[in-house]
């Protein structure tokens, strides 16, 4: 084979196996995919499409859990890049239905390049790239499809995507001096996309940071087989045993300035911020006897196949040990072992009030590393024993026997594994207890209803909960997942579902689709009806309607959450008798008023009130720092209102109520220091470096 040849080889292998992977998830590509977050996400993306059509870049969103702010705390890309698009070019669904398919099938293009980053030969590079795209846990929580097409884990598919760069052009400048701009640039993507792949990407690059500075100390002491031979002019260990650990810090301060964005507005508005008030069990990890099992079994990488990316993992770690040129495996062996621990200790950590450390969210960085280093242990040993046996008498049948035992290593890991992937990319109209077509026959009457949210009661999925805001623009009560869960304060009140007339009365959804055997249950009046589903209307008061303070709850998140809780359980809410948050005014009188018309805008609401004393009056929309209200024109304050909503109070007289969500200036402005932090980067790279080579 000449060298040109044995540079193209494995391009085009790369390009065979991106063409598999567009067949294995192709089929996202026929309508809403599964997985429950991904219709959460993909309503975010609708909701910022249709408000970037009419020039509202502050983006409140009304779809979900009271309305929240989309993208105002985090995992803004991920939603924001389909929305966009689909406010330039329409047909918001094909762009999130892309924003699913190319990180699955780009995923071997990124670990092939980060690999050669670490200047990996090319055959285990792409050893280590095809790994990553066909490993299978099983686990929701697990990278790639497993997660995505079981809880929708759309924003980690898009963070695991970037993780391998960002790991190597970090591993990269830890050891080399350079790439530090690439390092920023691909680590802020990552974070900024998903929190906890930031976090884990500081996980894995701490251990590098240490193989390195360990390194440099062997090479002092005369132990040259560590460090191996030079790399250009440099050597992998560095010059100094403490440099890597001072370059891990300017990598850090970096990213931190870059993901500005995400982390300042939780910062300064974390009243508004609604956490993780729930987790599911499992969030918090397998602990190390689960993680053990799962390693030892071979779920972790090989679901459902035989054990072979697991059992490269003794070859990876042999050549780590023995093969001095072999830096790469020891790289993401160590960084393993640390994400590992990430894994395990989450199950012994005490939970803070909004849970924001979910430890078993390492899998997907795991389980992409450990991938990398068992693929390219089996390219690498294969390369080397054909190498060794390269001009030796009859060295040429070893080498076609170790070629043929790679090739049936490759079958046996890509085809099952590509069977099963294609078999998991199911989406809405794939199954048949989602009647799909009945959920678009009610559309035009879920439009027409008065308005308000919807609520769903035994429509158990995700599809229906909010394709009625997609299709018919008609805000849903609750979302399980995606940002509306964190970024909404009144989740924690919507997570225990309160009895269907409560729901309608307290959160203004007085229209409810509910499978034809709860009607009874519901009661209310019949709009439309399908063979499986009823919509129905339920009494309610409106937006905004007026109502009593009759308390105040107690200061403390946790300890007004547990009161709001007992005060939504009780027939206050039904009488319009509420609780004034702490901080935000004492009991007022018993109203007297009326709501003569309310119009909701984009990120606005209008009200015109009639009132015959002094009243307060409630807007049933979540309560958050950026709202700002004024009344006949003038600036009032907004009152915080159980379970968490808005209030004004109002003299005699009529009145015209104007609400609105107003992002701060700083909050896009934070933006900026993305590309300004890259840019530093790649200068002081630059200078590093040419330093170092003068």
């Amino acid at each position: 084979m000449n060298a040109r040849l044995r540079e193209i080889a494995p391009l085009v292998v790369l390009a065979a196996i991106t063409l598999i992977l567009a067949w294995i998830y192709g089929h996202v590509f026929s309508g809403e995919p599964c997985g429950d977050d991904n219709t959460f996400h993909y309503a975010e993306s609708v909701r910022i499409a249709a408000a970037t059509r009419v020039g509202d870049l502050d983006w409140w969103n009304p779809s979900a859990n009271g309305g929240f702010a989309t993208g105002y705390y985090y995992q803004a890309i991920p939603a924001a890049v389909p929305g966009l698009l689909g406010a330039a070019f329409g047909h918001t669904l094909f762009w999130f239905q892309l924003g699913v398919f190319l990180p699955l099938v780009l995923a071997p293009s990124a670990g092939y390049r980060a690999l050669r980053l670490l200047e990996v030969d090319r055959w285990p590079a792409l050893g280590g790239g095809a790994a990553i795209a066909f490993t299978i846990s099983n686990s929701k929580w697990g990278h790639g499809a497993d997660g995505l097409f079981s809880v929708g884990l759309y924003t980690q598919i898009w963070a695991m995507s970037a993780f391998p760069l960002a790991f190597a052009h970090g591993a990269r400048w830890l050891a080399r001096r350079d790439h530090l701009g690439g390092a920023v640039a691909w680590g802020a993507f990552a974070g900024m996309t998903h929190p906890v792949a930031g976090m884990a990407l500081g996980a894995a690059l701490l251990p590098v940071a240490l193989v390195a500075g360990g390194g440099a100390l062997l090479t002092r002491l005369g132990v040259r087989w560590y460090s191996a031979a030079p790399i250009a002019r440099h050597r992998w260990a560095g010059d100094d045993v403490l440099a890597p650990l001072g370059r891990l810090a300017i990598l850090g301060g970096l990213l931190l300035v870059a993901s500005t964005a995400t982390w300042l507005p939780t910062i300064v508005d974390y009243a508004g911020f609604g956490g993780f008030p729930h987790r599911l069990p499992d969030e918090a990890g397998p602990g190390f006897r689960g993680l053990a099992r799962w390693l030892s079994r071979g779920t972790l990488l090989d679901y459902p196949r035989a054990h072979l990316l697991t059992a490269l993992l003794v070859p990876a770690l042999v050549l780590a040990l023995v093969d001095g040129r072999a830096r790469h495996l020891r790289v993401l062996l160590a960084a393993a072992l640390l994400l590992a621990f990430m894994v395990g200790v989450g199950r012994s950590l005490p939970r803070g009030q909004d849970d924001l450390f979910p430890a078993v969210r390492f899998m997907g960085a795991l389980q992409v590393v450990l991938a990398m280093a068992a693929g390219a242990a089996l390219l690498g040993a294969a390369q080397l024993t054909i190498r060794f046996f390269d001009g030796i008498k009859l060295g040429v049948v070893v080498q076609a026997l170790v070629g043929m035992t790679v090739g049936l290593i490759a079958i046996a890991t890509i085809a099952p594994a590509a069977s099963y992937l294609h078999d998991r990319v199911r989406v809405s109209w794939d199954y048949p207890g989602v009647h799909r077509d009945e959920l678009a026959e009610l559309v035009p009457a879920i439009r027409a209803a008065r308005p308000g949210r919807l609520q769903t009661r035994g429509v158990e999925n995700h599809w229906g909960m909010m394709l009625p805001y997609v299709l018919a623009d008609r805000p849903t009560l609750v979302a399980y997942g995606g940002a509306a869960l964190q970024s909404s304060p009144n989740f924690v009140y919507l997570y225990t579902t309160p009895d269907a007339r409560r729901a309608a009365w307290i959160y203004d959804a007085p229209i409810v689709l509910l499978a034809k055997d709860r009607a009874d249950q519901i009661g209310g009046t019949l709009l439309a009806e399908t063979t499986t589903y009823q919509l129905r209307e339920l009494p309610a008061p409106g937006l905004v309607g007026p109502v009593q303070v009759v308390g105040v709850l107690p200061a403390g998140r946790q300890a007004a959450r547990a009161a709001a809780l007992a005060w939504q359980a009780t027939d206050a809410p039904m009488q319009n008798q509420v609780l004034a948050h702490d901080g935000s005014g004492g009991p007022g009188p018993a109203p007297d008023g009326d709501v003569r018309a309310i119009v909701r805008g984009s990120s606005r609401i209008r009200a015109a009130l009639d009132a015959r004393a002094a009243t307060t009056f409630a807007i049933r929309e979540s309560w958050h720092p950026r709202w700002h209200a004024t009344v006949d024109g003038r600036p009032v304050p907004i009152r915080r209102i159980s379970p968490d909503m808005m209030a004004v109070d109002v003299g005699p007289g009529t009145h015209d109520l104007l609400l609105s969500f107003e992002r701060p200036w700083w909050a896009w402005a934070s933006w900026l220091l993305a590309p300004l932090a890259i840019a530093v980067g790649a200068a002081l790279a630059r200078r590093r470096r040419v330093g170092a080579v003068g």
